[in-house]
């Protein structure tokens, strides 16, 4: 689907997802720069409209990516806060201590490297050099994970989040709070989801919204793009005069 058989609603609400949306996978987290039109275009865009970045990275971690300050959601909803400003943190104690357990019992495999999270972490596999038993024993490592728990599998990667926090519940409270914007929501993986399905809801409600799935895979969302490039090029139409 090109950027331009997208809709652009007069009045949007934004909520980008950062790596494989706004920046290109790539096998290293901390190289993951963003496409060279974003940073102008964020600024352009948060001139006219609200803009959240939604992210399943520590939301500090994004200072070294994102200049401009914007709010943002991190941890897979359970962080609130600004990228480059004051960060609230919405999981338990109880959860943040069963991570912290899990995070001393990774298995020590070639290849696979942990990404720690402030209160949480993710797991990759993308250089392992065998790929699928790596997962096997990432996935016994997880069968027994404590009920408050959530094991969530991306792209060559899984992580832990606390149970009932998601990009979900977090996106539909801040379009809760604007409640005259259309949503309009852009991310490529798996826990984009969660968020698509929420946006489905508040469309069954009869609310418009814009939901666009970047890159391959089965989704809930209404539009597809290819990836990075394609994304700049949609939000472009919004800074068009």
């Amino acid at each position: 689907m090109s950027p331009t058989d997208l809709p652009v609603p007069e009045r949007p609400l934004f909520f980008l997802d950062y790596d494989g949306t706004l920046a290109p996978i790539v096998d290293d987290p901390m190289e993951a720069h963003p496409h060279p039109d974003v940073p102008v275009l964020l600024r352009a865009l948060d001139d006219r409209h609200p803009v959240w970045i939604v992210t399943g990275r520590d939301i500090e971690a994004l200072d070294r990516f994102l200049e401009h300050t914007l709010p943002a959601i991190g941890l897979h909803g359970a962080q609130k806060g600004e990228v480059g400003g004051a960060v609230e943190h919405r999981m338990s104690d109880e959860a943040a201590a069963a991570i912290a357990r899990l995070r001393e019992t990774v298995p020590a495999l070639d290849g696979v490297e942990v990404e720690d999270k402030d209160r949480a972490f993710a797991v990759h596999y993308r250089r392992a050099s065998e790929k699928r038993e790596a997962e096997r024993r990432l996935e016994a490592w997880l069968d027994a994970i404590p009920d408050l728990l959530d094991a969530v599998w991306g792209k060559n990667v899984v992580e832990l989040r606390a149970k009932g926090l998601t990009k979900g519940t977090a996106v539909r409270e801040v379009a809760d709070e604007h409640p005259n914007r259309v949503p309009v929501y852009l991310g490529d993986d798996v826990t984009d989801e969660d968020a698509f399905e929420a946006l489905t809801d508040l469309n069954d409600e009869g609310r418009e919204v814009v939901s666009v799935k970047v890159g391959a895979g089965n989704t809930a969302a209404d539009y597809r793009l290819n990836g990075p490039d394609d994304v700049a090029a949609y939000l472009q139409r919004f800074v068009e005069d």
